[in-house]
């Protein structure tokens, strides 16, 4: 009987010492995989990063004084032009916006597919005519066709830094900023600031626990590629602008280009 009892004690200590070795070897296989993934998420977005900065050129070298002059040959009285002529009336408070997205004649333009993203601008100013928001549209996919030229690459993802803006919120602005306009186009609903110092490269990848070091990764590549974009961008909308479809405002202390859709062809 003891030799029974021992025996059966013996099985089950055993038993219990092979299911924890079978556990732990599942666990290190399970953490080796995760290895496994995170080092080939790390080496691609590093293959990445090369073939950026081996194919395009940083903006000091694509800038010239033609170039700069022609992103501000057409300035704030063309695209309040634009603005009063294609625009809403220029909404007084939040609640006035809320009363033209019921309309039809402003539409929000917070989508996660879309390829920009929103930097420090309010949910409630996150508004476009829905003219100017197929404009935007057109203008990042110019971008990916731009920057193609340059080799095949993932999407890049620009930085809106300004959007519509009420007549209180643009009063505000000009206490704060004393190169803030009076008027300006971006209370009609056409017109966006793009932030040409940020950007975000939106990587491939399938595994959905990985998608947070992803994200930091497309934020990290994005802003050490920052001159090398800010150049696509640049060629991007002197293309725009030549075809008519755009009128750009470079603003270099704000580090910004100030957008207003003329044309959705």
């Amino acid at each position: 009987m003891k030799k029974t009892v021992f025996l059966s004690a013996f099985a089950f200590v055993t038993g219990l010492a092979v299911a924890g070795a079978l556990s732990y070897a599942h666990f290190s296989d399970e953490a080796r995989a995760r290895e496994a993934a995170l080092a080939f998420e790390i080496e691609r977005a590093g293959s990445v990063e090369t073939g950026f900065y081996t194919r395009l050129p940083i903006y000091d070298d694509f800038r010239t004084a033609a170039r700069e002059a022609e992103l501000r040959k057409h300035l704030l009285g063309d695209h309040l032009q634009i603005a009063q002529a294609t625009g809403v009336e220029p909404p007084a408070s939040d609640a006035r916006i809320e009363e033209l997205e019921a309309s039809g004649e402003l539409v929000n333009i917070d989508g996660p597919e879309d390829l920009y993203y929103f930097y420090n601008v309010p949910t409630r100013y996150r508004y476009l005519t829905p003219g100017a928001a197929r404009g935007l549209n057109r203008l990042t996919e110019k971008l990916q066709q731009v920057l193609n030229r340059y080799g095949d690459y993932p999407p890049i993802k620009i930085a809106l830094s300004s959007v519509i803006r009420p007549a209180a919120y643009q009063e505000n602005l000009r206490r704060s900023n004393a190169n803030a306009s009076l008027v300006s186009s971006h209370s009609y609903g056409v017109s966006f600031d793009i932030f040409y110092d940020d950007f975000f490269v939106d990587l491939p990848g399938e595994d959905p626990a990985l998608e947070p070091l992803r994200l930091r990764l497309g934020f990290l590549l994005g802003r050490s590629l920052r001159r090398q974009f800010h150049a696509v961008l640049a060629e991007t909308l002197l293309e725009l602008q030549s075809e008519g479809a755009v009128y750009v405002i470079w603003e270099r202390n704000q580090r910004c280009y100030h957008v207003t859709v003329r044309s959705e062809n």
